[in-house]
């Protein structure tokens, strides 16, 4: 394979990027943790599409024309229609105050529901610090859409991405006023609770049982 052509075929995945939609959340987690390992496996079936078989022939239509599926379109996000709303459907207990005078009213326009890379921390460390080795605020910031989604798929505490074991899992996300927030989401006995601490601060290190979400990777 040349150059030119990996240039290209990445192009087109890119042009197509809805057929990954079907992938679910862990799947493509995985694979944004491990990007070389699902490298390998996309040339392996690809490599191996006709093993076992002739070569599959491009159907032809006669009285038909495919039509190629359009994303969903975004709309807007509302703080107020769901992390503050008892009828939300997620068990929620009442969150920090910090969190409610900062984000209360927040609406996130052309919302999108992309996927978050998760980190382990491997030393105990201030948000500061954690933001830096991220690459900078830019590179940190996630949504609270984004945030959203990941509660939502375990609205009463099961087991998924987010921890439940009492741990903080930790976003940095911008406020009302567009000042990034370090945002705390933690599972307590009777729900969800959220917390947002500024990043200037100088309060006790995040401990390395906690885990941190960035959407952009340096």
């Amino acid at each position: 394979m040349t150059a030119k052509q990996t240039a290209t075929l990445l192009g087109r995945f890119v042009e197509h990027q809805e057929y990954f939609n079907p992938l679910p959340t862990e799947h493509a987690q995985w694979a944004i943790q491990n990007p070389k390992d699902a490298a390998a496996l996309c040339v392996t079936a690809i490599k191996s599409r006709t093993n076992g078989s002739s070569k599959t022939e491009e159907r032809t239509y006669k009285v038909l024309r495919p039509v190629m599926p359009t994303p969903s379109k975004s709309r807007p996000f509302k703080a107020d229609d769901t992390f503050f709303n008892e009828k939300s459907g997620v068990k929620m207990v009442k969150h920090g105050n910090n969190f409610t005078i900062w984000f209360i009213g927040k609406v996130e326009k052309d919302a999108s529901d992309a996927i978050l890379m998760r980190f382990k921390l491997v030393t105990s460390v201030r948000d500061n610090e954690i933001v830096r080795d991220l690459g900078g605020e830019d590179k940190a910031e996630v949504t609270l859409t984004e945030i959203w989604r990941l509660i939502e798929r375990q609205a009463n505490g099961g087991e998924g991405v987010l921890l439940v074991n009492g741990w903080a899992n930790i976003f940095y996300v911008r406020d009302v006023n567009g000042v990034l927030r370090a945002v705390g989401v933690d599972w307590r006995d009777d729900g969800w609770y959220v917390e947002a601490l500024t990043l200037t601060l100088d309060y006790d290190e995040r401990l390395v049982y906690n885990q941190v979400f960035s959407r952009s990777p340096r």
